[in-house]
């Protein structure tokens, strides 16, 4: 992070940067510019959102990334007191069927007011090209072909508001086709959402209702509809997701409506079974008391708690 031409390496410095600069921007303290006080566009920061290739640091050292990154940021041109860039590297990860791409970017946030105090925010039309003509010319240095073209002139922007959305569930026409075809593809991706998510249900109740009720078994049923499924890090916490034909992330503990560590001992207990030498012929008991009809999501969004798994 740079502020006023320091940097700040440090996450806690960071953070309490960025909690002075909230309080300065809502008029809980004076602003540190010649502006006064914040007045009613006050915004704290704002963020951008840059993919980079996979191997555009290999074989550099962190020292070097750092440099490159910063350097990157700075011909940005921000109009900006306080700038703070974070590399994600995205690594891959999860089961050997299902392994995840690395996923390369970087994250800026800033401060959209600059040391004279005067506000400002980037507008989508206008200043977007630049920022883009940056980072291709930086990419361009170190070995990448750039489409110029396309960088000058961007695509339309394709989003919609929720509001909108609403307006054309409920069969309101909107102002124009572009909006009401984009709202079409967003409805259109909200049903197939759906759909997977309760055929993969389905799958999982009548498999854990069955003799056969295996790990193996659950994954054989699952590739045949084109899906995987594996557990993988997510924040300070591991998550079983399916992923569907268009490799979109499904949680499991949403697909059942069950806790995450519910979730897992299920998933143990499937496990298990693979490594029995002598499987029971009984029926597994892992739902022994649960029906689809009885299994609904609830709509207080509470979950339900899975019964004890029998091992027979």
């Amino acid at each position: 992070m740079e502020s006023r031409d320091r940097e700040i390496s440090d996450r806690r410095e960071a953070a309490n940067r960025w909690k002075e600069i909230a309080e300065m921007e809502t008029g809980l303290s004076p602003l540190d510019t010649p502006a006064g006080r914040a007045r009613h566009d006050a915004c704290v920061q704002v963020r951008l959102f840059l993919p980079l290739p996979n191997l555009v640091f290999d074989g550099m050292a962190k020292a070097e990334i750092r440099d490159a990154l910063t350097t990157l940021v700075r011909e940005l041109e921000l109009d900006s007191t306080d700038v703070m860039w974070s590399l994600h590297k995205g690594v891959s990860g999860g089961s050997e069927k299902n392994q995840r791409e690395q996923n390369l970017h970087l994250h800026v946030s800033y401060r959209p007011r600059n040391c004279e105090g005067e506000k400002h925010r980037i507008s989508i039309r206008r200043e977007v090209v630049s920022l883009r003509e940056a980072l291709g010319g930086w990419l361009q240095e170190r070995g990448y072909p750039i489409d110029w073209k396309s960088v000058s002139k961007p695509g339309k922007r394709r989003h919609i508001s929720p509001e909108k959305i609403a307006m054309a569930e409920r069969g309101e026409p909107l102002h124009s086709p572009e909006e009401q075809l984009q709202a079409d593809l967003t409805l259109g991706k909200r049903l197939v959402s759906k759909l997977t998510r309760e055929e993969a249900r389905r799958i999982l109740l009548e498999l854990l209702r069955s003799k056969e009720a295996a790990f193996s078994r659950l994954e054989e049923e699952i590739a045949l509809q084109g899906w995987s499924i594996s557990r993988i890090r997510r924040g300070k916490r591991d998550t079983w997701i399916l992923n569907d034909e268009f490799r979109k992330e499904l949680a499991l503990r949403r697909i059942l409506n069950y806790r995450e560590e519910d979730v897992h001992r299920l998933l143990l207990a499937l496990q298990s079974r693979d490594t029995e030498k002598n499987p029971s012929k009984e029926p597994s008991g892992i739902l022994p008391q649960q029906s689809e009809d009885t299994a609904e999501p609830d709509k207080n969004g509470s979950e339900e708690t899975t019964p004890e798994i029998s091992r027979n």
